[in-house]
């Protein structure tokens, strides 16, 4: 049984490096996104800061149900390392501001300094919507078992660094 949970601010690799986890151990990829609720990955933040707090309570409560029906699974989501007690392995992925707003550049077809901004704006937008529904410090890394620097490390090593510290992982 493993349950890896997959977290880490705007375009650190969160959704790629489940996809490829998912698929290397044969398991379910949950991803449940606030971008189904809105036309573009761009709008985010802007949805964040208006859900209410019982949108985004339930939203959570139905990412901890999707866990709770597998018996293993990888999870990529902001929350999931604090909202499933079961866990068998919490991952942190970690990249610079510039890094990740090139990378939203890239994707969106924005000019850096707009990426840089707007990554900024959801990331920032995030971590108070969070702080103020649930107290959870998201600058707080105590609670993970590793952290990988998906700027200094690729997608197939840090999927492959997930794998290896799953099956090695002594927790239940």
């Amino acid at each position: 049984m493993a349950k890896i949970c997959i977290s880490g601010f705007t375009a650190s690799g969160k959704t790629t490096i489940a996809e490829q986890v998912s698929r290397s151990l044969n398991i379910p990829h949950i991803h449940k996104s606030y971008k189904e609720y809105v036309k573009s990955e761009l709008e985010v933040a802007d949805f964040t800061a208006k859900a209410s707090d019982e949108f985004v309570k339930g939203f959570d409560n139905e990412v901890v149900q999707m866990a709770q029906s597998h018996e293993s699974c990888v999870l990529s989501t902001w929350l999931a390392p604090w909202m499933i007690k079961d866990a068998t392995l919490k991952v942190w992925l970690d990249a610079s501001l510039e890094e990740r707003a090139r990378r939203w550049s890239r994707i969106y077809n924005k000019g850096f300094e707009e990426a840089k901004r707007m990554v900024n704006d959801k990331d920032q937008s995030e971590i108070a919507s969070i702080k103020r529904i649930y107290g959870i410090d998201l600058n707080d890394r105590s609670i993970f078992d590793i952290i990988i620097n998906t700027e200094a490390i690729g997608i197939n090593e840090a999927a492959e660094i997930v794998c290896i510290a799953a099956k090695a992982s002594k927790k239940p």
